[in-house]
């Protein structure tokens, strides 16, 4: 499955493991292991570097040829098995031998069970990508019995991992409402269809809003930021939803742009949004020129730019990749650009050939003077 710079590699054996293995005799379980585990994983790894060769020609069952021109930024390797048992989880991580490079996650090993309650609960892309990237970035920290238990965990909390936990234990009474809800769902049980979560605490907001447009456009940019904007905890997505419920709002008043920054720290990245009534090549260029000083001035390896129209819909997205570097040029310019700002935010006149204080790196006479 390939979704625009994302790519979900699922590799499934009819191999399981026999009833001596399941007894606990060693050296079944190991071979079963391999040959029901180890080996779809090697597939699957194998299969992963074959989307990165340009020299392999890449076919659809009909025939049809697959080109992937953008590149892929990670491709998530799966393991399929089609039986459930409950040592899987613990099995895999004691036994599981893999060698991963960029853009090359860890691969995940599941049962059949466990990824159709992934594609029934994350039924977006988007939701679907998060996951897999946050399980095959803490997956060392944590441990569970099935990955009922970690879905649940993240239909609740989010499945993110501060850097001061080293290990996390996840008990099995933790999935119990996500078992209910696919029991609503696929048998017809009175409840909810959907864990209280991240899947229903910001329904209707701005922030839900714009993941749902992000969906719609599946190019690097937007599924990067879409990403970005998943992980995200609680406090900062209500944050977010007050500052672009603010720009909005002064935009639609008087016809100005106007706009937000804040800094992600724990990810080395950053987010400036614009809302204007500006043609989509003047807004882009104003909002690409304030992100490209704010990702200096928070000397980030990452920044995100949205622009919104004055109703709140999703105008272009925009991303600066890089690590920083200290630059000459950038001190002045950046000088410069917290001077205007500083005067437009006290009222004092700014000069036409200052910086202009909207961010786009043109001089004030050339950009918002008439404004």
């Amino acid at each position: 499955m390939i979704f625009g710079n994302q790519a979900i590699v699922v590799q499934a054996k009819s191999k399981k493991l026999t009833l001596v293995a399941r007894r606990g005799n060693d050296r079944q379980l190991r071979s079963d292991f391999k040959v029901a585990v180890q080996d779809a994983v090697d597939q699957a790894l194998d299969c992963a570097q074959y989307l990165e060769d340009s020299t392999v020609t890449l076919r659809c069952k009909d025939g049809r040829s697959v080109s992937i021109t953008d590149g892929l930024d990670n491709i998530f390797p799966i393991s399929l098995v089609a039986d459930h048992y409950p040592a899987l989880t613990f099995q895999a991580r004691q036994f599981l031998q893999v060698k991963t490079s960029d853009p090359v996650l860890p691969p995940l090993v599941i049962d059949v069970f466990g990824l159709d309650a992934m594609t029934e609960m994350l039924a977006s892309p988007l939701r679907l990508l998060s996951y897999l990237g946050l399980r095959a970035e803490f997956g060392d920290k944590l441990i569970g019995s099935h990955e009922h238990t970690f879905l649940s965990y993240h239909l609740k909390r989010n499945l993110w991992v501060k850097d001061d936990n080293d290990l996390i234990m996840l008990e099995d009474d933790i999935s119990a409402d996500l078992d209910l809800a696919m029991a609503v769902r696929r048998d017809g049980m009175p409840g909810a269809r959907t864990p209280e979560g991240i899947l229903t605490r910001f329904e209707g907001t701005p922030f839900a809003s714009i993941i749902k447009e992000i969906e719609s456009r599946p190019h690097a940019v937007a599924i990067d930021l879409g990403l970005m904007l998943l992980q995200l905890n609680e406090d900062t997505v209500k944050k977010i939803n007050g500052l672009i419920d603010g720009v909005v709002k002064k935009t639609a008043a008087d016809g100005n742009l106007h706009d937000v920054t804040f800094d992600i720290p724990t990810a080395s990245c950053g987010l400036t949004i614009h809302c204007s009534w500006l043609k989509d090549q003047v807004a882009e260029s104003r909002l690409m020129g304030h992100c490209k000083v704010r990702k200096y001035s928070q000397k980030a390896d990452r920044w995100f730019g949205i622009a919104l129209r004055p109703d709140g819909s999703l105008k272009l997205a925009g991303k600066l990749v890089g690590e920083w570097r200290f630059d000459r040029g950038m001190e002045n310019l950046l000088a410069d650009w917290e001077s205007s700002r500083l005067k437009a935010d006290g009222g004092g006149k700014i000069g036409r050939n200052q910086p202009c204080p909207c961010g786009s790196g043109k001089k004030y006479k050339r950009c918002c003077i008439t404004r």
